[in-house]
């Protein structure tokens, strides 16, 4: 008579553990936790897609949840792009939608350009009152946006800047330099200083040595921190509702926010805008996803 045999648990090797599946054996229990963990990660891909594909359905056919839930398919009978339509031709969509390009390709190029350069300044050169000047970097990012949102708008009142895209980007350059800069210092600290004296030796300038040396090594810590900056300038609100008044010149958080009343919201207006304002920030990710990740573990690691 065949009788069913288990594997002893004292023949699992030490410091593996079978989580439970001993009955299976070996070879089955290694392929059920990779079954089990391909299953969590797509139950999570799921998890995190599942609002995006919400924003579809509701930006073709207004339902609601709970008919959606008792129907899951039911919505795509009476689906339509009136939304999209309206959204695009309808509304200043589009002028937001080339206002928020603009605003955030500016503010980014700015950003960059001078956070390149005092990043470099005090995470390598040697100075008094290097460290301070970090500090107080540091500490301009514990106030809000809203106590200096105020200020400025009396300020650029007063010069001519206000309703102003040119205000606005420099406005978000003001926003987000510290916390650009402070990204990029801690990866020049970690390079090595025998990179720009190498280069130096060979009849290099300092500033030619960080041209032809120091950014192309930072190109994949500029990326980050430029994704970073644009999705800032691209998601910000409080500054573009205050320092813009125009319709035709403000920018998607704030025009797309007209479209929320008080009694009532364009539900299908409001999701067809809010797919067309995430595609360019999918687009760019996509496109700078892997210097994003090196950018990151670069600047996690100790020299």
């Amino acid at each position: 008579m065949a009788t069913d045999t288990q594997p002893d648990p004292a023949s699992v090797p030490e410091g593996e553990s079978n989580a439970g599946f001993l009955w299976l054996g070996p070879e089955r229990t290694a392929q059920a936790k990779r079954v089990g963990f391909h299953a969590l990660l797509w139950s999570l891909i799921a998890l995190v897609l599942f609002p995006v594909f919400w924003m579809f359905v509701v930006s073709v056919n207004q339902t609601s949840f709970e008919a959606f839930i008792g129907d899951p398919v039911g919505w795509a009978a009476n689906a339509n792009l009136e939304g999209y339509r309206d959204v695009w031709f309808g509304s200043d969509f589009r002028y937001w939608f080339r206002n928020s390009l603009l605003v955030s390709i500016g503010a980014t190029i700015l950003s960059i350009a001078v956070c390149t350069l005092g990043a470099y300044s005090i995470g390598r050169l040697r100075y008094r009152g290097r460290k301070a000047v970090a500090t107080f970097l540091l500490i301009t990012q514990m106030f809000p946006a809203i106590l200096i949102a105020i200020p400025l708008f009396l300020v650029f009142r007063d010069i001519g800047l206000f309703n102003t895209l040119t205000g606005l980007v420099i406005a978000y350059v003001a926003f987000t330099l510290p916390f650009a800069i402070w990204m990029l210092r801690g990866f020049y600290e970690n390079l090595p200083e025998s990179l720009e004296e190498a280069a130096m030796i060979d009849g290099s300038t300092r500033f030619g040595a960080v041209v032809r040396v120091i950014l192309p090594l930072s190109a994949p810590a500029i990326a980050t921190t430029a994704i970073f900056t644009w999705v800032q300038a691209w998601n910000e609100f409080v500054f573009a509702l205050i320092l813009i008044n125009d319709s035709q010149t403000q920018t998607l958080p704030p025009g797309m926010s007209q479209w929320v009343g008080q009694y009532a919201l364009q539900w299908d207006m409001l999701m067809a805008g809010a797919l067309g304002a995430t595609l360019p920030m999918l687009i760019v990710f996509f496109l700078l996803q892997s210097y994003i990740v090196k950018g990151l573990a670069e600047g996690a690691v100790k020299s």
